[in-house]
């Protein structure tokens, strides 16, 4: 008889199966696993990676010359009643610019390859940070549903004493029906976690592009510690991609102004051909074939139309772009400034909030200790309770505030380093 295959180390096997070999552990599922997933399935980024064919398709047009032309013409004399009278000519001709145009519009061709890559890139980064963000929500609530299922566990311990004391008539019946009122608020608080867990859960799935089969694993922990104010904004030059992507389109509108220039003169067309004649008169005796060899050349002369129009539009496009990344930067100076006082004044809040918690624990403790010796009243170790479960509502809300302030930044530097 086979033995089943256990559940978590099933859906592990689905995803390797489905990721492609890609590491997931039979028990929790890492960041960097959802992110390799979502690199893997999700729609909007199969669909852009597309574009960078369309791009490679279009650079090898753009270096391609014009096709030369080959026109022949010829007529007999038998309509005019001169028999054996004919005339034959070919011509071949081929466009020639008369600047560097086809090496310029080459130039920007593998220019928007490049962008082509960049905004791929940008697009994948802008996924990362919400599988990031998804991710960081579900493992916040997930450990918030820990936390408060452990001080239900306590609050049941309190009930039983409580009830205990009123069956042997030491206390009324309102203090466990205060105690009842304390779990409901628990079990609330519990119920709101997991709503919050769900749809942490379907936006990771909406991110990822991929629903795994079976129960969901547990979140392992994210690993990454911000670095100081002073390396931040080296870190964010380094790794951001929509910073490089900026600077790759500034070098693209570069390229086309280029191109643009060169397109101020037209096509020059020069040709070569074979003429055949002879003519039949009467009386006269049959001529020989005349053959002549022709060549031409045709060129444009710019009097009103030196492409000034796209010129101007071009020049305006570069500025533009050098504009819109000495902007970006600033965005992203800003950004990164926000997020780490930001980040500062939330750790300072959670740090305090855990100290006050630790004390609410403490006197939870010693507040259970003394009603099953009798020694404190119930009115007080409700009250004890009560202020520990507040407490932990609220250290766990800004607990889940800094995690998400902590990805906030993880991608506001452009995500770990072997992704940037």
């Amino acid at each position: 008889m086979r033995t089943p295959i256990p559940p978590a180390r099933a859906l592990a096997l689905a995803l390797i199966g489905v990721a492609g070999l890609v590491p997931i552990s039979a028990h929790t599922l890492s960041l960097a696993t959802a992110e390799a997933l979502a690199m893997r399935h999700n729609p909007s980024l199969m669909a852009a990676r597309h574009g960078i064919g369309v791009a490679r398709g279009l650079a090898r047009q753009d270096r391609l010359w014009p096709d030369p032309r080959l026109s022949i013409s010829g007529g007999t004399g038998n309509a005019t009643g001169s028999p054996g009278e004919f005339s034959a000519r070919a011509m071949l001709t081929q466009a020639v610019p008369l600047t560097a145009r086809i090496a310029r519009h080459a130039a920007v061709g593998r220019a928007g390859v490049r962008v082509a890559n960049a905004r791929f890139e940008v697009e994948a980064w802008q996924i990362r940070g919400l599988v990031a963000r998804a991710y960081t929500r579900w493992r916040s609530a997930a450990y918030a549903v820990t936390r408060v299922d452990h001080l239900i566990g306590n609050e049941h311990v309190l009930m039983r004493l409580v009830r205990a004391r009123v069956r042997a008539a030491q206390i009324s019946a309102v203090g466990a029906s205060g105690v009842e009122l304390l779990g409901d608020q628990a079990r609330l608080l519990r119920q709101d976690w997991r709503t919050r867990r769900h749809e942490a859960q379907a936006a990771l799935v909406a991110a990822i592009g991929y629903r795994p089969r079976g129960p969901w694993p547990a979140p392992a922990p994210v690993h990454w510690h911000p670095p100081g104010p002073a390396d931040a904004w080296a870190t964010a030059l380094a790794r951001r991609p929509d910073l490089r992507s900026a600077e790759i389109d500034r070098r693209y509108r570069e390229s086309v102004r280029r191109y643009q220039h060169a397109r101020r003169l037209g096509w020059m067309t020069v040709g070569a051909g074979v003429e055949l004649d002879r003519q039949v008169l009467r009386g006269v005796p049959a001529q020989p074939i005349d053959r002549s060899i022709e060549l031409s050349a045709s060129l444009p002369l710019p009097f009103w139309n030196r492409n000034q129009g796209s010129r101007s539009a071009a020049r305006a496009q570069a500025l533009q772009a050098r504009a819109q990344v000495r902007a970006l930067r600033w965005r992203i100076h800003r950004t990164i400034a926000r997020d780490l006082f930001r980040l500062k004044r939330l750790r300072a809040r959670e740090q305090r909030l855990a100290r006050l918690l630790g004390h609410a624990r403490q006197a939870a403790a010693l507040a259970l200790q003394g009603l099953r010796l009798g020694q404190v009243h119930t009115s007080s170790a409700l009250a004890v309770f009560t202020d520990q479960l507040t407490l932990t509502a609220a250290w766990l809300k800004t607990h889940g505030a800094v995690a998400g302030a902590r990805m906030a930044l993880r991608i506001a530097l452009g995500g770990p380093k072997e992704q940037s």
